[in-house]
């Protein structure tokens, strides 16, 4: 068995670990160590390719707030060291389709707050309180911000002290628009971006959604060349500052000395060839969700009780089938724009929740078409993706076969979905059918096998008032020396996760560490 040391272990290279990882590199001068289950380094920052040049993202579609002189695009170019571009997208950037109505999304918030007035001008007032209020409630996701950054005792005095946004941003959404919108369908349209976090009105707190609507206020941007330029350009700094970044190395346990973090073990390659390794630090960051942490990779009820409710939580993870498609032709000659367009089968988002497995009886309640070839000017074939929710239960059965290797029955449900989905979009825009030359097709099995999240989940922890409301949930766990990132220290989404990244590594700085963070990426310009 092989034993290695390095300053800093970070389990999982999604973007809020690789984010950890590069910022102590770089400004903690510390040795670090990246360990990555999956055979491509980024988690749901990483691309894949097929013959003919064609390539897909399999979770990054579209980032808001990476504007020149933003927060997160400081944060961007400081892990990265500016090696990554943005295309800004062209406006109206989405589109959310119900059977009835339509609405174009502009990529400027006046000009979203005018469209929505003029298709409900019987709600101008409700309109203008909704935007008031998604800007009071981000500023509560500040606030919880900073109480991960502060002593534990310190947290309940800021949230009395913010005790009015707080109950605006732990409301219920669903229950926000019903008391503020008196017109179903726009309550349906303010609603629509809720896959973006995978639960419907009546499960999310305001909060998230606020923070997705805000998010993308000033419209939408994709990173030229693709998800993976981001997973790769911060591996580089990595290395460039001494670190390293080792793809197939699934971490099964966290070794614990007196009570304390002392190491990880780890299964180094795949199959009957893995060989268990060894490797020490004084310091365990852990990008593998928060479930995965507490709950499987530390002993048995060492966590204490925030482990059980972490693992009630995580039961109602939101998970999803991805159809990828090579296009013959550019989704332009069908009318298309590089334009997400969110496809609804009703109004009501909490029953087409309810009804995702209906999927399978050919009649699917909602999906998201997204095009990455029309995003990146460095594309030169054409692409396209189409997600739809998937209860992991569907597919559990094949839990136990191989990657690859689940047989035909699986296969032959894969078809179903795709086929039953091609459809749903053909009805929509008629023609795209035609356009489709091969697809591919991952399940809640594909997520769960590579990032090793519990039922597939794609966004951590379900973003419900109960997750903002445990105190237990912070950078530092309750075992000394293993601290938590990504998604599930903030909130769900490339930004959300990138920044639960900065707040884990400035806890790890001490006292002034944001403040070093922040000073860092400024001195870049």
């Amino acid at each position: 068995m092989t034993e290695q040391h390095a300053d800093v272990i970070v389990i999982g290279s999604g973007i809020g670990g690789l984010t950890v990882a590069s910022l102590m590199a770089q400004l903690a001068h510390k040795r670090v160590l990246v360990l990555e289950r999956h055979f491509k380094l980024g988690g749901f920052t990483h691309s894949f390719s097929r013959p003919g040049n064609r390539s897909w993202d399999v979770g990054l579609h579209y980032v808001g707030e990476v504007e020149n002189g933003s927060m997160a695009r400081d944060i961007f170019d400081l892990i990265t060291q500016q090696q990554v571009q943005w295309q800004k997208m062209d406006s109206p950037f989405e589109k959310f389709v119900y059977p009835d109505m339509t609405l174009e999304v502009p990529d400027e918030e006046e000009a979203y707050q005018a469209a929505l007035m003029e298709m409900f001008p019987h709600e101008v007032d409700a309109i203008r309180t909704f935007f008031a209020d998604v800007r009071t409630a981000r500023k509560w996701l500040q606030v919880y911000t900073l109480i991960q950054l502060m002593p534990k005792r310190v947290g309940p005095l800021l949230r009395v002290v913010f005790r009015g946004k707080e109950k605006l941003a732990l409301s219920l959404t669903g229950t926000y628009l019903k008391r503020r919108c008196r017109d179903p369908r726009l309550r349906a349209i303010l609603a629509s971006q809720w896959g973006n976090y995978g639960l419907p009105p009546s499960k999310s707190a305001f909060l998230i959604h606020a923070a997705i609507v805000g998010h993308y206020l000033n419209g939408g941007y994709y990173p030229v060349g693709g998800a993976s330029t981001i997973a790769n350009s911060i591996a580089s700094v990595i290395e460039k500052y001494g670190g390293r970044c080792l793809v197939n190395h699934t971490v099964t346990d966290i070794l614990l000395k007196d009570g304390k973090a002392i190491g990880v073990k780890a299964l180094a390659g795949s199959g009957t060839r893995a060989e268990e390794v060894v490797y020490y630090a004084p310091v365990i960051v852990s990008a593998a969700g928060a479930y995965t942490t507490l709950c499987k990779l530390l002993p048995p009820c060492v966590a204490g009780l925030l482990a059980k409710e972490v693992e009630r939580l995580s039961q109602d993870s939101f998970s999803a089938v991805t159809v990828y498609l090579a296009l013959k032709d550019s989704p332009k000659t069908v009318g298309l724009t590089a334009a997400n367009h969110w496809l609804f089968s009703s109004m009501d988002h909490d029953d087409m929740y309810r009804r995702a497995e209906q999927i399978l009886d050919g009649r699917p309640a909602y999906c998201f078409l997204s095009f990455p070839s029309l995003r990146n000017p460095q594309a030169t074939s054409h692409t396209a993706e189409i997600i739809a929710p998937l209860p992991y239960h569907v597919v559990a059965q094949w839990r136990e076969r191989p990657w690859k290797r689940r047989g035909e029955d699986y296969e032959a449900l894969k078809r179903r979905v795709a086929e039953t989905l091609l459809s749903f979009v053909e009805a929509y825009v008629p023609g795209f059918k035609s356009l489709v030359d091969a697809w591919e097709v991952s399940t809640p099995l594909t997520i769960e096998t590579f990032t090793g999240h519990r039922f597939g989940a794609m966004y951590g922890l379900p973003a419900t008032p109960e997750r903002y409301c445990l105190s237990g949930l912070r950078v530092q766990t309750p075992v000394p020396n293993v601290y938590l990132t990504g998604a599930d220290v903030i909130s769900p989404g490339i930004v959300g996760a990138m920044m639960g990244g900065v707040t884990t590594a400035a806890h790890l700085m001490g006292i002034n560490g944001f403040y070093r963070i922040m000073t860092a990426a400024k001195h870049l310009k």
